[in-house]
């Protein structure tokens, strides 16, 4: 989650520890006398002194007059406003303070019993928060004491209906089980943030259901610190095995209408693509989009993100809950997805040589969550992730920025190490998890080693010792389709190349001809040294090699050389290739794996959502080699509206169609690639 926050400042207000009065109206400026102190004695007050002034925004029968004032600062814990011992019924909003009062406040919670009032939450630490005292619809006068606890949030399943139930939690992290429940739908977010969970890498088939488990209800208060409705807490799903996607089908959905809310989203953030929002007893489609879903269940999605991911975001109110949901999730093959062989994952890392500048942009987590401890920077784990590797050839200071191409994109990142290990990174010694768009850097102009959510981005330097190893994640908050980085590093440390190959390689490429259902093999060596032979490795799961093919070397020679061999069984599914490459002394080293997602025909085909559409609309389709295919809309009458070539990479492939100035109709869309055509209609309404 992405938080924004403003600090107010309140230099020249005086400060004392326990206020003992209420304050008439907050937005002249915040005074002293009526800050509360964390964790001191409950304050007596009383609303005898104080006017009715009217502020929004509000809940809780908001439209009553307003009593009076307190305030407090957070501390990054979990906080409880409690108003006891009250002598008239009364009101107890908390507002979270995004600018000097009062041109920025959020409504984080009220209470509205009938007796003693307490609202609860994750506060954040510097921030600015306000208590309104309000009084019932008979106007009494209100006396009481009013009381801010803190206490660190610990992680845990909070429901006693569940399994591993643990009563000394303080906010639900995810882990409850239920029998013949897999995953359920956390309660609150983590560090300050709207993720309530680790991510998930499972292919299943799996249950997910909400917090209640398959027979109770949803809690109330899901997702409350939250400027709208569709502030709710998230969890995310992607698949563990390369060339696939998660699907989601919800065999149940019972939600309060009109004000508990799911959303189901297109990728690994909070902020990817929206496939739809709705509750019950409609679904609503996405936004901007004319006309509801059909809601009855089952209904289902599946991701045609880069990450092959699925993304649930889930708000309740404090008023009435309902049983929630029942949902089957598993994977599919598809064009998209992860394809298990670039650095998403910390098991493919990419090494860094020496300290210069190299440019990324992730698509998306890979096949394994790494990294995350939930509750810790970073909160939730990968979204779209790089991994990077180097080592200490000199001791020094290492500084690390990494600049958006697109300064409006907001970037992360983490360091691990000295001599990590992927299969237990443990927590980073360096981690920005801040809101904050543009420059992320590890600089030393800020002298902290973490930054949360609401943080400036900046962290410390490191110093690093000759020998030493690290690992460094770059994590992409922006949605998919962001610019990209440059990675900068300076400082007087100086980084290890690794050991080159006795081969120069140059091209390695593999590339499946449906029309022979064969796989071309093909690499160019521009020079090679002592070099007996390449070993062809073929796998179907990424683990397991087998040689498929020998092919004898040059021996020593300046001169390129092109190498072609071909894979005559490919497997549905896919294929991962790799050159072993041996001297004539005995030695291997592995070349970097190519993969090859062969799909069969039932889902081999083209893409698109929304659909229909009011305008924009996203197009996917497969390409099986890199090139230019050719791209044909007409209309229902067989008028051409586009026809223009496009550029495509082998594999997955989207782009965006702008139907926004065409009239109301089908319109039939036709790829023409180098293997296969393409045929699917859209709606514009």
């Amino acid at each position: 989650m992405k938080n924004y926050l403003l600090l107010i400042i309140t230099a020249s207000i005086g400060f004392f520890s326990n206020g003992q009065a209420l304050q008439d109206w907050p937005c002249g400026g915040l005074l002293g006398s009526s800050q509360l102190t964390i964790n001191a004695p409950c304050a007596t007050i009383s609303t005898a002194s104080v006017g009715a002034i009217d502020l929004n925004p509000g809940s809780c029968n908001s439209d009553l007059a307003d009593d009076g004032w307190a305030w407090f600062i957070g501390d990054g814990n979990q906080i409880t406003v409690d108003f006891t011992g009250l002598s008239s019924d009364g009101i107890l909003h908390v507002y979270e303070v995004t600018a000097p009062p009062c041109s920025g406040v959020t409504n984080i919670w009220c209470s509205d019993n009938v007796g003693n009032e307490s609202v609860t939450f994750t506060s954040v630490a510097g921030v600015t928060y306000l208590i309104r005292i309000q009084r019932d619809n008979s106007n009494a006068t209100i006396t009481g004491c009013l009381g801010v606890t803190s206490v660190v949030p610990l992680g845990g399943c909070t429901n006693p209906a569940a399994s591993n139930y643990n009563p000394a939690a303080t906010f639900d992290d995810g882990s409850c089980t239920f029998p013949g429940v897999d995953y359920t739908h956390p309660t609150a977010g983590g560090a300050g943030e709207f993720i309530g969970a680790c991510l998930v890498n499972d292919c299943g088939p799996f249950t997910y259901t909400d917090d209640g488990g398959p027979s109770g209800n949803y809690s109330n208060d899901i997702g409350q610190n939250a400027p709208t409705h569709y502030g709710g807490i998230y969890r995310v799903f992607c698949p563990d095995q390369a060339g696939n996607c998660m699907q989601v089908v919800f065999n149940e959905f019972n939600v309060e209408n009109a004000y508990d809310y799911m959303q189901v989203k297109n990728g690994a953030t909070q902020n990817s693509p929206e496939f739809a929002a709705f509750h019950t007893p409609s679904f609503w489609g996405p936004i901007g989009m004319t006309g509801n879903l059909n809601g009855s269940t089952p209904i289902t999605f599946t991701s045609t993100d880069a990450s092959g991911c699925l993304t649930f975001r889930f708000f309740s109110d404090n008023v009435i809950n309902a049983p929630g949901w029942n949902a089957t999730l598993q994977c599919v093959p598809c064009a998209g997805g992860p394809n298990g062989t670039d650095n998403n994952d910390c098991n493919n890392v990419t090494g860094i040589c020496s300290t210069y500048s190299l440019t990324g942009n992730a698509t998306g987590p890979g096949l394994s969550s790494d990294g995350c401890v939930f509750g810790q920077c970073p909160a939730g784990g990968e979204n779209h992730s790089n991994w990077y590797s180097f080592q200490a050839s000199s001791t020094g200071n290492l500084t690390i920025t990494l600049v958006p191409d697109d300064m409006n994109d907001d970037y992360d990142m983490a360091l691990y190490g000295p001599n990590p290990n992927c299969s237990n990174l443990g927590l980073p010694i360096r981690c920005t998890d801040a809101a904050a768009v543009g420059i992320t850097a590890m600089d030393g102009s800020d002298p902290e080693n973490s930054e949360p959510a609401a943080g400036n981005g900046y962290v410390n330097d490191i110093n690093v010792v000759a020998g030493e190893i690290y690992y460094l994640v770059v994590d992409e908050w922006s949605p998919a389709s962001a610019s990209g980085y440059t990675l900068n590093f300076g400082g007087s440390a100086l980084l290890d190349c690794a050991i080159l190959l006795p081969v120069e390689l140059s091209e390695f490429t593999a590339e499946y001809a449906p029309d022979q259902n064969i796989i071309d093999l093909f690499w160019i060596t521009e020079s090679e040294r002592d070099n007996d032979r390449f070993e062809v490795e073929k796998s179907i799961d990424g683990v397991n090699w087998e040689i498929i093919n020998v092919v004898k070397g040059q021996g020593t020679t300046q001169n390129q050389t092109q190498y072609y061999v071909v894979d005559e069984d490919p497997h549905i599914g896919i294929n991962y290739y790799r050159l072993n490459q041996w001297d004539i002394e005995g030695n291997g080293k592995y070349s970097e794996v190519r993969s090859v997602n062969v799909l069969d025909n039932f889902y081999d085909m083209i893409s698109i959502f929304p659909n229909p559409t009011n305008g924009m609309t996203e197009v996917i389709f497969n390409s099986y080699t890199k090139g230019t295919v050719e791209l044909s809309v007409k209309d229902y009458s067989g008028k051409t509206i586009v026809n223009t070539p496009i550029d495509v990479l082998a594999g997955g492939n989207r782009f965006d169609l702008d139907l926004s100035d065409q009239s109301r109709g089908v319109y039939l869309i036709t790829i023409t690639t180098r293997d296969k055509v393409y045929h699917t209609r859209v709606i514009k309404e």
